[in-house]
């Protein structure tokens, strides 16, 4: 499994045990938002001040990755969560962007629809000045796979993938299919902020 998706299952049920009983939410207020830059400058863009920020400096040289994940606050099942990554064009992962984008716009059948998941069509976009793809899907989540449990939460997820002259960039949101619209724009204002080197 590749490195972004592995990831972020795994900080789905990491941050989902974490949070799950933790206090009530406050009303929600606007987002404020900070600078952020990648080491080597790969990127810059703008993130949620009061997000959590996560970083595995150690895995990022291993694999060719450099990526953050962003981790909203509050008590939920599964987080609501934000990546923002380079893939350098030596990664562990992929031949390139063609290949991501191959690989995670259907499930390990080829298909686009199964009971679990539903992966709409891929999109060509702008990002800024750049051109770049988006890939959506909608899937079930079993937040104890380690178990007999079926506890499970329905998640919406936009990937938007943006070549680049070395390697490529991905930029992931995902969430619970109930709070997906609310947190919409924190990942389109980190979006619509983020400048790559190449």
């Amino acid at each position: 499994m590749n490195k972004i998706f592995l990831t972020v299952m795994v900080s789905f049920f990491a941050a989902g045990a974490l949070y799950a009983n933790g206090p009530a939410a406050a009303p929600k207020a606007a987002a404020q938002f900070k600078k952020y830059s990648m080491d080597r400058g790969y990127f810059s863009c703008l993130i949620p001040a009061g997000w959590t920020l996560e970083r595995e400096k150690e895995r990022d040289a291993a694999y060719g990755i450099f990526e953050i994940q962003l981790i909203a606050p509050g008590p939920q099942k599964a987080p609501v969560s934000v990546f923002v990554s380079y893939y350098s064009k030596h990664n562990d992962d992929f031949d390139g962007h063609a290949d991501f984008i191959d690989r995670n716009s259907t499930n390990a059948l080829g298909e686009t629809r199964s009971d679990t998941e539903n992966y709409e069509p891929v999109k060509k976009i702008k990002l800024g000045a750049r051109k770049g793809f988006e890939l959506a899907r909608e899937k079930t989540a079993f937040l104890h796979p380690e178990s007999k449990s079926d506890e499970s939460v329905q998640l919406k997820e936009k990937t938007y993938v943006l070549p680049a002259r070395q390697g490529f960039y991905v930029l992931h949101f995902s969430a619970p299919s109930g709070t997906f619209a609310e947190n919409l724009p924190v990942f389109e204002k980190i979006a619509g902020s983020f400048k790559g080197k190449f």
